[in-house]
């Protein structure tokens, strides 16, 4: 009798323990509870311990970085990474161009806007036909880096220099064979990016219009992989531009020398992590 009384009592104290609601955090201050609870409860417990640490971890901030493919492959995608640790927040990067990025960042499509220009000179460009598209007080632009134009050509052109007369001859389409600049007797195909800071440059700096049979391309990759293929192509790229065609292209020696700055740009009342983004860029950046 006593033995049965004694089974039943134990019964209930177990009942007792499955039912307790103790909470994890009573079992995260005294731990030696463990032992004195039933082990099915135990593991339970266990669980549910494991669980609420890995959900206590905090997600990181998921940035989205829109805009020219200057800085895009010149700065934020080789540092991606060290910007993203620096920051302590994930990084979605999206090139395009200097006025696409600062139109999505006015548009709330992105956090951050990578710039080839000064802020103020995009946004004076893109309200000339969007008025009041883009309010700069609204908007920081910051300076985290420098680069300059190069104009290349395939490895196999003998050409070595280029005068800012000839260079202009090219690009205007009035010198449409390599042999007029002390080439090869080859047609030149003249390449470029309709958007690009690099391009507006050019074309300001030898005051001229491009001719009407330049190949129109989307963005700098695709230019430098015609360049490394096509023996008579010319076109032109940023010293910041990391791509693995560099190695299959030729840089050309002029006196035309044409500086870029890197730009980012954000909302005045953007996030801590927008912020913290944008100064580690500029930390890790060529200056």
């Amino acid at each position: 009798m006593t033995a049965a009384g004694n089974h039943s009592s134990d019964d209930a104290n177990t009942t007792n323990s499955r039912n307790d609601p103790l909470s994890i955090e009573t079992f995260q201050q005294e731990p030696s509870i463990m032992s004195q609870i039933h082990p099915r409860r135990a593991l339970a417990v266990a669980a549910a311990l494991i669980s609420s640490s890995f959900t206590a971890l905090p997600a990181h901030a998921d940035v989205k970085v829109h805009g020219a493919t200057t800085v895009t492959y010149g700065l934020m995608r080789p540092q991606k990474a060290k910007i993203e640790q620096l920051a302590g927040v994930e990084l979605t990067i999206l090139p395009s161009s200097t006025s696409r990025g600062l139109t999505d960042l006015a548009q709330g499509k992105a956090d951050i806007a990578m710039l080839a220009e000064p802020l103020e000179t995009v946004a004076e460009s893109l309200n000339k036909t969007q008025p009041d598209s883009v309010k700069t007080q609204d908007f920081v632009g910051k300076h985290v880096g420098n680069a300059f134009v190069q104009f290349i050509i395939h490895p196999s052109n003998p050409v070595a220099k280029l005068s800012k007369q000839q260079l202009a001859g090219l690009f205007s389409g009035k010198i449409k064979n390599w042999s007029e600049v002390g080439g090869a007797n080859l047609p030149v195909l003249l390449v470029g990016e309709p958007t690009s800071s690099p391009r507006k440059l050019i074309a300001d700096a030898l005051t001229v219009s491009y001719g009407s049979d330049l190949r129109v391309v989307q963005n700098t990759n695709q230019t430098a992989v015609i360049v490394a293929q096509t023996p008579g192509a010319l076109s032109y790229i940023s010293t910041a531009h990391d791509l693995p065609e560099r190695s299959k292209l030729k840089v050309v020696d002029s006196e035309v020398k044409l500086p870029l700055a890197l730009y980012l740009a954000f909302r005045k009342d953007a996030s801590d992590q927008v912020k913290k983004v944008v100064e580690a860029a500029a930390s890790v950046a060529t200056k």
